[in-house]
């Protein structure tokens, strides 16, 4: 298949859920910074860490708020990936690097139902995304392997900026976290689920995707 250009999906940050991630001055919000994109045949699903939400976008570039990720302790989520599980909701990552260098890992895995959105209603925007995993690194990218684990590329996993890795999490027990590298990898950028159990990962500042498991 031929590539055949770009087309701009503008994605335009809706007012109030945008406004009210971080009490921070009033002149840094709105704020949007679309990051993390699941195409699926029908819509685009983005998450915007900017405004730390979920956004819905159609095919003619319309969109919508679906989901809102609550504040951290210091400060805001900073949702940065998306994937689609085995039961057909949505599993989004988060950064959360302020508080994960204060106190620990402090990222998390949302589970967003996207049959059960509503974007006309704030309460639903504010409270449908629920807590799947917790105790995660910053959080940068994410997949499903075929088999339904759970993958997650992990920026770092210490407080001194050392020690990227890849955790997987089987989908029946996201309280059980596997390192796949041991925190060797140097910035990781994201991962993917292939064949056979197979994880690709990709990783900084040499620019190259390792093979991370066949097993």
């Amino acid at each position: 298949m031929a590539f055949r250009g770009v087309t701009k999906l503008k994605l335009a940050q809706s007012a109030p859920p945008g406004n009210l991630h971080f009490d921070l001055a009033p002149r840094d919000f709105p704020d949007s910074n679309p990051y993390g994109v699941l195409a699926l045949p029908d819509r685009i699903y983005v998450t915007d860490a900017g405004a730390n939400t979920l956004n819905l976008v159609r095919p003619n570039g319309s969109d919508e708020i679906l989901a809102f990720f609550p504040n951290n302790i210091i400060a805001d989520a900073t949702p940065t990936c998306v994937a689609q599980g085995p039961d057909g909701a949505l599993y989004i990552g988060t950064l959360a690097l302020v508080d994960s260098l204060v106190f620990g890992p402090s990222a998390v895995v949302y589970r967003v139902d996207p049959s059960a959105a509503d974007p006309s209603d704030l309460s639903k925007i504010l409270n449908i995304a629920t807590p799947w995993a917790t105790g995660l690194w910053p959080i940068n990218g994410c997949a499903f392997g075929p088999d339904g684990t759970f993958y997650a590329s992990q920026l770092i996993t210490s407080q001194d900026f050392s020690g990227g890795d890849v955790v997987k999490i089987p989908f029946a027990t996201p309280d059980v976290h596997t390192s796949l590298t041991g925190n060797t990898l140097l910035f990781p950028t994201g991962v993917a689920g292939g064949a056979n159990g197979t994880v690709f990962g990709a990783e900084l500042p040499v620019g190259q995707v390792l093979r991370l498991t066949n097993h």
